[in-house]
């Protein structure tokens, strides 16, 4: 993770020795995985819901934003302006100009309904997000955002509180507020969905130069990244939830998993021990059917996710998503 430090001087790019990879090449290139450009939307998802169920928030929120989304996607085909803000959206047919193409066809007084094929890109497009919202539960939540983690290096911010800004139509907006839900993906354990504070901080402070990202604070006995699913500052993404009718009755204390130390061989790594441990990889990858049985089990059990046998396979999803890293698969 890089974010901008306006207090260093200059043009240079400044790295800590531990971010340099490769201390005996020459090259000065800079390769980026992925930008804060802009705050990404917010889905919630079935582990999320069925997490926030059990935390007592009443289903008339679900239910409204599901509706919601539901008369969107509705009207989507009622009108070229709404055909086109859709198909940008989903990042549909940007590279051939396909939302220009459909709001220039409305100002010449035509409808891409009358085309075949634009018809059909519009309402499969449609359809799949339906498919979604039916067989996912990927139900938006406009007053909510998805954005990158970073470490508050200036420790401004106390435990217990974030400070988060987002850039909305290009100016910044800093988000501010008690009891705030926040969360990362996938979130099995009851305690992956915190409440937190989110903090301003002085105008002249660094922090108020970054943009799409929430800062966590350094300082307390457990950081809270750690707390949501395990969660660490190299790229991961964390959920927050703005929107006022979310009143969980309970917050649940967090998963305190001890991490598996990893598997030592003894010796220098050959080519023979990566080509076997992709095979036992392989072999014991289970993430999928952890996560499948924990939902099934989540809904049929009477204490969902607090019930033992849920937390115990939150516990192997979690050794099962570090196993390649670790090298110690789950114990089934």
């Amino acid at each position: 993770m890089i974010g901008l430090d306006s207090s260093l001087q200059g043009e240079s790019l400044f790295l800590r020795k531990s971010m340099i990879k490769f201390p005996g090449s020459d090259s000065t290139d800079l390769e980026i995985c992925a930008g804060a450009y802009k705050p990404l939307p917010l889905f919630l998802n079935q582990q999320s819901i069925k997490i926030l169920e059990d935390m007592g928030v009443n289903d008339d929120f679900f239910l409204s934003h599901q509706a919601k989304e539901v008369e969107r996607l509705r009207m989507t085909t009622s009108s070229s302006m709404n055909a086109s803000k859709f198909l940008k959206a989903q990042a549909v047919g940007e590279l051939l100009h396909l939302p220009w193409f459909i709001n220039r066809l409305c100002s010449l007084d035509l409808s891409f309904q009358a085309d075949n094929f634009l018809r059909d890109v519009v309402e499969i497009t449609v359809l799949v997000e339906l498919r979604a919202l039916k067989y996912k539960a990927r139900i938006p939540v406009k007053e909510g955002y998805t954005l990158h983690g970073i470490m508050d290096e200036t420790e401004i911010i106390e435990e217990g509180q974030i400070f988060c800004i987002v850039e909305v139509d290009g100016e910044p907006k800093v988000i501010t507020g008690k009891d705030l839900i926040i969360t990362r993906s996938p979130a099995l354990h009851p305690g992956d969905i915190q409440q937190v504070t989110a903090v301003t901080v002085p105008n002249d402070s660094p922090l108020m130069r970054l943009r799409n990202c929430i800062c966590f604070s350094q300082k307390g006995s457990r950081d809270l990244p750690s707390q949501l699913s395990g969660g660490d500052l190299d790229g991961d993404l964390y959920h927050i939830i703005l929107d006022p009718n979310v009143r969980p009755k309970t917050v649940f204390p967090p998963a305190d998993y001890r991490g598996q130390p990893p598997f030592d061989l003894g010796r220098s790594v050959v080519r023979q021990d990566i080509t076997e441990f992709f095979v036992t990889f392989m072999a014991t990858d289970q993430l999928g059917r952890i996560a499948i049985l924990h939902k099934v089990l989540a809904d049929q059990k009477e204490d969902g996710v607090l019930d033992p046998d849920c937390k115990m396979l939150a516990e192997m999803h979690s050794t099962a998503v570090d196993f390649s890293k670790s090298g110690i698969p789950v114990n089934f």
